[in-house]
Formats: C-alpha cells, sequence, structure tokens
C-alpha cells in the first residue's frame, strides 16, 4: 500500500492541528467582518456601519449560543420528509443495478481480486451518498424561500442557527440510512464475490520421494476457478497449501476414505484481511556500500519509491521499533516474525520475467552490528511477499563461522533490529518505498475495518452536507451546487499545493517535479519533460521566485478547502491493512471541525438575507 505520508500519532497531532484551525478560523472571521463592514459603510457610512456588524455579530453568536434540541428536531423530521418526497429511496434502487450488474464488468481473474471489488464498492457507495445529499442539502432551503414556505417556519420562536442546523441533522440522517443499506449490501457482495473453492484430483497430484525411496511429499495443482489455478505442496502427512496466487491461497490437506484418497481444500486465506503493520525508518546505501539520503532515480515522474542498483554494495535499511517478545509472543508467532514486503523491479535488459529477480535480506543488530546469514528472495511485480524469520537464526562470526542465535536475545537490541535489502543481479534494479517493508504484527476485524471505512463515508457525508446547506443560504439552487462542487474540487488538490509549496521552498525537485505554476507553462509551451532540471540562469531564478510569490497565498487559501480524499480509507480496507484508530480519530475531529465552521457561516449569512417579501 502506498503511504506518501506518515500516519500521525493523534496526541502530537491535536496540538498543532487545533492552533491552526483556531488561526484559520480567526482570519477567516476577521475577512469576513472587514468585508461586510466594507459594504455596509458604502451604503450607511462608516460609524453606522461598524455598529450594525457589531450588532449582527452579537445577535448571530445568540442564536447558536443557545439552541433547541426539540425545534432542531422537528426542523430536521421536516427535512426528512421533505426528502422522502422527493423519493430519494430510488437511489438505493441505482446501487442495487450498479451492484447486479457489476460482475459483468469487474473481472474476477484480476491480479488483486479482493481490492478490485472493495474499491468499486467503496467508491461507488460514497459517490452516491454525497451526490444524494449534496443535492437535497443545495435546493431544499432556496426552494422554500422562493416559494414563501419559509415564511411559516421563521414567523415561529425558531432561531436561524436551528433552522441550519435542522437541515444538516435531517439531510444527516437521510444520507446516515442510505448508507447503512449500501454499505450492509456491498459487504455481502464483496464477501460473496471473492469467495471460491478449488477441487484437487488424485490423477493431478505426484509423489515426491527423496533419495531413500522413501515418500517425501506431494506436489500437483487446483482445478480452474475465478480464472487461476494453484500450485498445491504437501508434506508426507497430507497437509500444506495451495501457493499464493491472486493474493491468496488455500490449505489442503489429504482426507482418505473407503472410495480412495480425496482432497480438502479450504476456503480463501489471505484476501479480506486487516493486517496490522509494523513500520520502520528506511535508510539508503550507495552502489560503494556508503550512506546515501535517497536511493537512485530511474526516470520515473512519481519518486515515490527509489531505486539500488543490482550486484554492488548499494542496499535498502529498515530500522524496526518495539520489536519484543511480548509483541510478538510465540504462541501467536510460531514460525517466528511475519516481515512483509512489496519489491518493485526496474530492468535494464529483459532476463526471464517469470522467474524474477534475486536478492537477499539480512537482520543486523544495531548496536553489536551481528548480522545473520543472507536469506534469499525472488522479487516479485504486484505481490506481497512473506519471508518468516526463525527464533533461532544462524550468524555469521567475525572469522566467518556460522553460529545459531536467538532472533531476540542476541539480533534484537533494546527493541530495535535492521533489515537489509540488496539486490544480485547485475544490470536490475530494486524499487521500494518506506511503507513496502513492515512486520506484520496482528490481525484486525475485516468486517470492523470495513465499518471504520464506511465511517470515513459518513464523515465526507457530513462535510458535503452541511456546505451544502451553508451555500444555500445565500445561493440559489443550482448557483450553490456549483459552488460546492467548486470548492470540493479545489479540496482535491490541498495535498497536491501543500507538497508544491514545499518544493518550491526547499528546492527538492523530486517532492512534485515541474516547478510552479510559471515554470510549469514555461515547460508545456516548449515540451521540456518535468524531470529534467533547470539550469540556474538568471531568467530560470526569476520564474522561480515568481512562483514563490504565488505560491503563498494559494497555499494558505488551500488549506481551509475540504480535501474529501484524506477522509476516505478504502485503500487501507482495499490494500487489507487495519485503518489505524489514530487515524480515524484525526478524520473525525477534521470533519466535525469543517461542519462546524460551515455551519457558523451558514447561520449569519442566512441572519444576514433578507427572508421575508
Amino acid at each position: 500500500m502506498v503511504l506518501e505520508q506518515e500516519i500521525p500519532e493523534f496526541a502530537a497531532w491535536i496540538g498543532p492541528a487545533l492552533l491552526a484551525f483556531l488561526q484559520a478560523a480567526g482570519l477567516a472571521a476577521l475577512a469576513a467582518a472587514l468585508f461586510t463592514w466594507l459594504v455596509q459603510a458604502v451604503a450607511y457610512g462608516p460609524l453606522p456601519a461598524g455598529d450594525r456588524v457589531y450588532r449582527g455579530t452579537l445577535a448571530g453568536l445568540a442564536d447558536i449560543a443557545r439552541p433547541s434540541a426539540r425545534r432542531i428536531w422537528a426542523l430536521a423530521r421536516l427535512a426528512i420528509q421533505e426528502s422522502l418526497r422527493r423519493n430519494v429511496l430510488v437511489v438505493l434502487a441505482v446501487f442495487a443495478l450498479v451492484v447486479l450488474f457489476a460482475g459483468w464488468f469487474l473481472d474476477p481473474a484480476a491480479v488483486e481480486p479482493a481490492r478490485l471489488y472493495i474499491g468499486f464498492i467503496l467508491g461507488a457507495t460514497n459517490l452516491l451518498v454525497c451526490t444524494v445529499v449534496l443535492v437535497l442539502a443545495v435546493f431544499s432551503l432556496p426552494a422554500d424561500i422562493k416559494s414563501r414556505a419559509i415564511q411559516t417556519v421563521t414567523t415561529k420562536p425558531v432561531r436561524m442557527a436551528e433552522i441550519v442546523l435542522g437541515r444538516i441533522v435531517g439531510f444527516s440522517v437521510v444520507g446516515t440510512c442510505l448508507l447503512a443499506a449500501m454499505g450492509l449490501a456491498g459487504w455481502a457482495f464483496v464477501v460473496r464475490s471473492v469467495q471460491h473453492s478449488h477441487d484437487v484430483a488424485a490423477v493431478d497430484m505426484a509423489e515426491v520421494r527423496g533419495d531413500d525411496g522413501q515418500v517425501t511429499g506431494f506436489e500437483g495443482r487446483t482445478s480452474l476457478a475465478m480464472g487461476h489455478r494453484h500450485r498445491v505442496v504437501l508434506d508426507a502427512d497430507g497437509r500444506g497449501t495451495a501457493e499464493n496466487v491472486q493474493g491468496h491461497s488455500h490449505a489442503v490437506t489429504v482426507v482418505p476414505g473407503p472410495a480412495g484418497t480425496r482432497y480438502d481444500v479450504g476456503s480463501p486465506e489471505g484476501l479480506l484481511e486487516a493486517r496490522r503493520p509494523l513500520h520502520g525508518t528506511l535508510r539508503w546505501l550507495d552502489r560503494e556500500g556508503k550512506p546515501s539520503t535517497k536511493g537512485i532515480s530511474v526516470g520515473a515522474e512519481w519518486a515515490y519509491r527509489q531505486y539500488m542498483e543490482g550486484g554492488s554494495g548499494a542496499a535498502a535499511i529498515w530500522t524496526f521499533a518495539g520489536v519484543t517478545k511480548e509483541r510478538f509472543p510465540e504462541q501467536s508467532f510460531p514460525k517466528g516474525l511475519p516481515l512483509e514486503m512489496t519489491v518493485r523491479v526496474f530492468r535494464t535488459h529483459k532476463g526471464d520475467i517469470e522467474q524474477g529477480i534475486h536478492g537477499t535480506i539480512q537482520l543486523r543488530n544495531p548496536s553489536s552490528s551481528l548480522r545473520s546469514v543472507a536469506m534469499p528472495i525472488v522479487a516479485k511485480e504486484k505481490s506481497i511477499e512473506v519471508l518468516w524469520i526463525p527464533r533461532r537464526i544462524n550468524t555469521v562470526r567475525e572469522d566467518g563461522q556460522l553460529e545459531e542465535v536467538d532472533l531476540f536475545t542476541d539480533l534484537v537490541a533494546d527493541g530495535r533490529v535492521e533489515v537489509w535489502l540488496q539486490c544480485l543481479e547485475t544490470g536490475q534494479y530494486y524499487g521500494v518505498a518506506q511503507a513496502d517493508f513492515y512486520l506484520r504484527a496482528g490481525e484486525g476485524s475485516f468486517l470492523f475495518n470495513y465499518a471504520k471505512s464506511c465511517l470515513g463515508i459518513w464523515l465526507s457525508m457530513l462535510v458535503v452536507c452541511s456546505m451544502g446547506v451553508m451555500f444555500s443560504t445565500f445561493l440559489s439552487g443550482p448557483v450553490a451546487l456549483l459552488g460546492a462542487i467548486s470548492t470540493l474540487l479545489i479540496g482535491q488538490f490541498r495535498d497536491f499545493i501543500a507538497r508544491l509549496f514545499e518544493s518550491q521552498v526547499s528546492g527538492d525537485a523530486t517532492i512534485v517535479p515541474g516547478g510552479g505554476p510559471i515554470e510549469s507553462l514555461v515547460r508545456l509551451a516548449t515540451q521540456e519533460s518535468i524531470t529534467l532540471p533547470w539550469e540556474p540562469t538568471p531568467a530560470a531564478q526569476v520564474i522561480k521566485a515568481l512562483d514563490t510569490v504565488l505560491l503563498v497565498p494559494m497555499r494558505l487559501l488551500a488549506g481551509i478547502f475540504p480535501s474529501l480524499a484524506t477522509l476516505g480509507t478504502d485503500d487501507f480496507v482495499a490494500a487489507g491493512f487495519d485503518i489505524p484508530g489514530a487515524l480515524v480519530g484525526v478524520h473525525v475531529l477534521e470533519a466535525l471541525g469543517y461542519a462546524a465552521a460551515f455551519f457558523v457561516v451558514g447561520v449569519f449569512c442566512l441572519k444576514a438575507r433578507e427572508v421575508a417579501s
């Protein structure tokens, strides 16, 4: 799974995030007050304008500070009834049709079928729920104002804050019900779609005999199912596994009977998982074996993964912390430490593609530099390989002799251990990122993980709903819809603008290649590759300086817009990783912060608007 940014610890995130939120809210409030004063000053003069802004601010804060739960729920019920009158439940029929016909277009023989099905279902659910709630939110209030139905409400003892909050709550309830129905149906669809079984016929299995002629095991293959087969390897007792294909395997057991021997193939293992990884920190050695800040670039525009040259002293070194016997007890991890890895390959010559590229894994003690023997691996594209590091492992002494030691006692120092990766084949390259190697520290529940991803969809729906209601307080329905969609589109580029600003200020073009707006325009006009560095000419320096000036306000404004992409966690579920609780907490507070801000803005906008005839 790609992790371009490290997952923040909640305790370390909350303080700076809260401070940034208060600063942004304060600046936005000050800018809004200044703009309102300028508008009022043109019509009434400076002093009366200040008085009107002051009184309006106090009245709006009073509305927000004293809401009535009964009136809010009454208005929410009206919003729910309005949604039902608009036949909002039709979206469930649309979702049902999408699910029914999805099997025609989703290939079960894909390399990672679980990722395909999960990504499709969560993506479709997110799109439908957020779209329906946004349409309801932006057209409801303008329609009431146009038909003068809002007068029936405003003549009652109802505050403007209760009108805005009532609609947010009502439409959120509708979205929650839709999400619950779609989420349950989607979960059943995913589970049913990936479940399959294979048969193993006796004629497809062959005995494996040792030098003494004794049977040491069995080898063969399974039947074809969902576009794939498995190679089966069993021990002499008739127990083993069907090797990993398309991200999963099966347990296989020989069952003797009066009618002959048959083979029992279990359900797929590894498709619907919630792995809990323990990530390490990555550093590099160059081809001479000397420390380097990064690996080799092979010319790819996306610099997420760096590469190392094969047949040289180049290495990628991960340092893992918190590796203890208590965290990896022998009862739960009888084979040792499960090291899971994803290694990309860049070939300078074709070779035998099906055989992969050979390399080695070594463990080293970060304090004593004691190293284990090199464990061979074969890098295969687009698959997660598992290497079990035994608890008793051979190490190389200073005199070159092998000595068996205890993994946790001799190779782990204060909970830290180093994992070295090297490529053996000259002219070939291994490509890795920090998140590509991890120790599998446990397993969560897939159903609970799926529910946490649905919570992310609910948070996106809450942000969209509150934003739609906010725009509807001062714009007509179509214009409010356009404004909400534009805001969401700008928010999708929030992280990109932040990384672009960091790249421009630091001068590190590998963060975002291509430069700022002006430099990108020049490269586009001259058809120059974004990976080629510019010579430090006076013209180039002027362009880079202007880009930096332009990016400062862009960086400040981009932080205000919500990014639904950051709230989505479907990548975790599709890749089979447990969604960290800290990340859920970050997303919850971020969504609530945006919803609260949109609510406050909506209250002041509605209060400033003349709704009476």
